[in-house]
């Protein structure tokens, strides 16, 4: 396991980027808000999963022992309301896409995380914490057994959206309630309706408001105090600032959390995905149709503060990435796997300064994550390395060398492990892959109607154009490259013989 190293990240509560310090020396406590079960997820959902999962990958990647909890939540109204459509319960109905969510997840390939936590397995301690929070004397009970969240009563409210609240108050509609003592107070636990979950509580049957939620699941399983806390942009008001608000309160410590951690939306055609707007991909669907490599390139090659707009460029844009590695991948290990001959000098001194470019990718590659998880800089570092590994593997004679071997077998070892490991693509049988993006692209083309080649019809019209080229028919050649060109390909001649790639 590797030391421990400093670690940047982008403090949501402060605005500044920051180095990151845990509570406890080697350990790490880190929650991420999971999604609210009642339908499928789409694939901005699936991105804030990810993310997540990103960040563990790496704080355990550089020795830290974290405790990772993400949360469902399975007590709300949407569920509820769907539940009502589909003439069933709202137990069922969580449960039923909790198993959907869990299928997404594993197809994406995400690490398990230490505790995967419901807000019905944590009634009880939602209540104690609620009584807390009225004995600090920040939060109130009314007639109908409601119980709220007084903000005036809060510590510096809006610290995590740098507002304060009148601020806030103009900013966002609120229900109107005209037992509040200020029209922003929220619920922390909501009465009983006819048909709906409820449980027993000192306020009468009821349950809990959707903030108090995550700050009880917390602190049961973290402490007071945590690390790291991460979630969607957009959760940064109200939900994050009233987890803040409730759970300072309920602890009398501060800060709940030392580092806020927020990724950027999913939008599509420049508009945020969301149900509400019905503008959604779901992962499922997403995930069958190109895989779980495809999901993870794209929502994690951009920096998680970054916004993706999901559209056919980007999904292109990742294939080609994807193709990138997976034909460097398919190179090295046929060079690995070759029988040493004699070292060649020509071919030591190319090899010699390859070895020098893998060593300072693989410091390039993990300075990267280090800084506020620069995903895109660490596969920037991964190309500049292939290309070098290109032109060492392109020279006469210089495959079959020992140094060649070495080379191949430490390009290897950073694709599966500085870039499999923690972005979690290029870990797959290359022959496999590459056929799979050739499948996908084969059939974008024919989805959309386009004519654009498959890769065997691409190599057959290049081999084609070399057979030209050899017999002094240019005018074939120039047309062979128009038509791929025309067909959304791209050749380059080069040393190695003519490379291609989609447009």
């Amino acid at each position: 396991m590797r030391a421990i190293r400093e670690i940047k990240l982008t403090n949501t509560l402060s605005g500044k980027k920051e180095v990151l310090e845990t509570l406890e020396p080697g350990k790490l406590k880190m929650y991420s808000c999971g999604p609210t079960v009642y339908g499928l997820i789409h694939i901005g959902n699936l991105r804030g999963g990810l993310v997540a999962d990103l960040f563990f990958r790496y704080f355990k990647r550089v020795g830290y022992d974290v405790t990772y909890v993400r949360n469902y939540t399975d007590v709300d109204d949407k569920i509820i309301k769907r539940a009502a459509e589909e003439k069933t319960t709202a137990d069922e109905i969580a449960r039923k896409y909790i198993v959907e969510v869990e299928r997404d997840y594993a197809v994406s390939g995400m690490l398990e995380p230490t505790h995967k936590t419901t807000v019905r397995d944590h009634i009880a301690e939602i209540i104690e914490m609620i009584e807390k929070i009225i004995e600090s004397g920040r939060a109130y009970v009314i007639d109908t057994g409601e119980v709220l969240f007084s903000i005036e009563k809060a510590d510096h409210y809006g610290k995590l959206s740098h507002k304060n609240i009148e601020e806030l108050q103009a900013g966002i509609r609120v229900e109107v309630n005209a037992k509040k003592r200020n029209p922003m107070d929220f619920t922390l636990w909501k009465p009983a309706k006819p048909g709906e979950p409820a449980w027993d509580s000192p306020w009468g049957k009821g349950r809990p408001g959707w903030h108090i939620e995550c700050s009880a699941m917390a602190s049961k399983w973290l402490g007071d105090t945590i690390d790291v806390h991460h979630g969607g942009e957009d959760l940064i008001f109200p939900h994050h600032e009233n987890e803040i608000a409730q759970s300072e309160a309920a602890s009398h410590k501060t800060p709940f959390s030392r580092y806020w951690l927020h990724h950027a939306f999913l939008t599509l055609s420049k508009e945020k995905m969301s149900k509400s707007l019905g503008n959604i991909f779901t992962a499922q669907e997403f995930l069958k149709r190109y895989g779980g490599e495809v999901a993870r390139y794209m929502l994690l090659s951009v920096h998680y503060r970054s916004l993706i707009d999901f559209g056919n460029e980007t999904i292109e844009h990742t294939l080609q990435g994807l193709h990138r590695i997976y034909e460097a991948k398919a190179l090295a290990l046929e060079i690995s796997k070759q029988a040493r001959a004699r070292a060649d000098l020509r071919a030591e001194s190319v090899w010699g300064e390859f070895a020098a470019s893998s060593e300072a990718a693989r410091k390039e590659i993990d300075d990267a994550y280090a800084n506020d998880f620069n995903t895109a800089g660490a596969l920037g570092s991964l190309f500049t390395l292939i290309r070098a590994f290109n032109r060492a593997a392109a020279e006469p004679l210089a495959r079959a060398t020992p140094s060649a071997v070495l080379g191949a077998t430490e390009l290897l070892k950073i694709i599966d492990d500085d870039i499999g490991g923690v972005i979690g693509v290029g870990r797959l049988d290359p022959r496999k892959a590459l056929e799979d993006i050739s499948r996908i692209r084969a059939e974008r083309s024919s989805a959309t109607g386009t004519a654009r080649p498959t890769e065997t019809e691409i190599l057959a019209l290049i081999a084609e154009r070399a057979e030209a080229r050899k017999a002094k028919n240019f005018a074939r050649s120039d047309e062979i490259r128009k038509e791929l060109d025309a067909r959304g390909v791209t050749i380059k001649d080069g040393a190695a013989g003519t490379t291609w790639d989609y447009k």
